[in-house]
């Protein structure tokens, strides 16, 4: 007679589940918001640990995941999963591992933009050039020495992304127009090549991952104006999408792309500028993915970790800080609570069947 009386009860349970369905069903915030650092911050990078790198009135810092250190001045762009961090201080770049700061030099002005786990820092550095002057090409640096990538067209280049492979992406100017106008590139084999031709000038690949996915920005009118609008981009084998932006964003600009193929940036018209995350062909803006009670609107997003944490800024009651974007941990979907509640429903039938069963023997 027990496990007659255990049947109310266990139905009881099933009809609580079905009634909870919708509500799970809801849309929860995908995202929580950290910040990291004081106002006017920005987070330009993010490590596998979830340390981030930035700049704050003029400082370089690091948030090492338990606390802020200040770097001394300039701007951190770039962190690597053990650490270490490159970036960019007065007229040089610099390189950060294990409390040691390294200038990196050139002729003159140099900067560092990016760096992968093997310590290979990318960024672009002046140098002296018989027939042009001084020129800035896209450099790569490891242990001191530094390689020139040279250019792809003209005389100007400037490199932001390398992945483990140590293929790095950038911009190089295409000659004979005002303000450099730019193509993106791909380095790789000893070779710098144009990885697509934009209708209009000024484009640019900002990040790339280990699967050659590279990420950035172009313009697509070729009689439009010279610098805008300009559309996020990503690249693989050949084949160029159009990630674009929402409406109401004339602009967008895609700055960082894990291994799942994420890509994170800004869109909006300078005025307005919003984070996005575009993922299975799909663009979100970033403020429809964390609770809006917060208070927060995510203005841009720099860079994405392969366990799917951002880096980028928030905004809120006129002020602006870095911010971590941290995933809120999954819960069941409601295809799985309707799962559980069939099996429960099975489970109670089967019982009660024995039962029956029990009662007349």
């Amino acid at each position: 007679m027990e496990d007659v009386m255990r049947t109310p009860l266990l139905a009881r349970f099933a009809a609580g589940l079905l009634l909870a369905m919708p509500l799970l069903a809801a849309a929860d915030p995908r995202y929580t918001v950290t910040v990291l650092a004081g106002p006017d911050s920005r987070a330009w990078d993010i490590n596998l640990s979830g340390q981030v790198v930035g700049a704050n009135g003029g400082n370089a810092w690091l948030h090492d995941g338990a606390a802020y250190i200040d770097l001394g001045s300039g701007i951190a762009f770039g962190i690597n999963d053990s650490g270490q961090v490159a970036g960019h201080s007065g007229n040089n770049g610099f390189f950060y591992s294990g409390g040691v700061m390294t200038a990196i030099t050139g002729w003159g002005f140099t900067t560092a933009r990016g760096l992968n786990n093997d310590g290979v820092v990318v960024g672009m550095a002046e140098f002296e050039d018989a027939e042009n002057g001084f020129v800035r090409h896209a450099i790569s640096w490891q242990n001191g020495v530094t390689t020139d990538l040279g250019t792809v067209y003209g005389f100007q280049s400037r490199a932001y992304g390398v992945n483990s492979q140590g293929h790095v992406v950038g911009g190089s100017d295409i000659g004979g127009a005002p303000n450099y106008p730019l193509t993106p590139f791909l380095y790789r084999d000893g070779a710098m090549s144009e990885i697509a031709q934009f209708p209009g000038p000024w484009s640019e690949a900002t990040a790339i991952n280990d699967h050659d996915q590279i990420v950035g920005f172009g313009n697509l009118l070729p009689n439009g104006p010279e610098l805008y609008p300009r559309t996020a981009f990503m690249w693989d084998d050949g084949v160029l999408t159009d990630i674009g932006a929402l409406s109401g964003g004339a602009n967008s600009f895609a700055y960082g792309i894990n291994n799942a193929s994420q890509v994170v940036g800004w869109f909006g018209n300078f005025a307005s500028e919003r984070g996005f995350l575009f993922e299975h062909g799909s663009f979100y803006d970033l403020n429809t993915l964390i609770d809006p009670a917060s208070g927060w609107v995510i203005s841009e997003a720099n860079a994405i970790n392969d366990l799917g944490q951002i880096a980028g800024t928030a905004c809120r009651d006129g002020s602006c800080h870095a911010v971590r974007l941290d995933l809120v941990p999954a819960v069941p979907e409601p295809a799985t609570w309707g799962m559980l509640l069939a099996g429960c429903t099975l489970v109670g039938w089967r019982r009660r069947l024995r039962t029956r069963g029990d009662l007349f023997r």
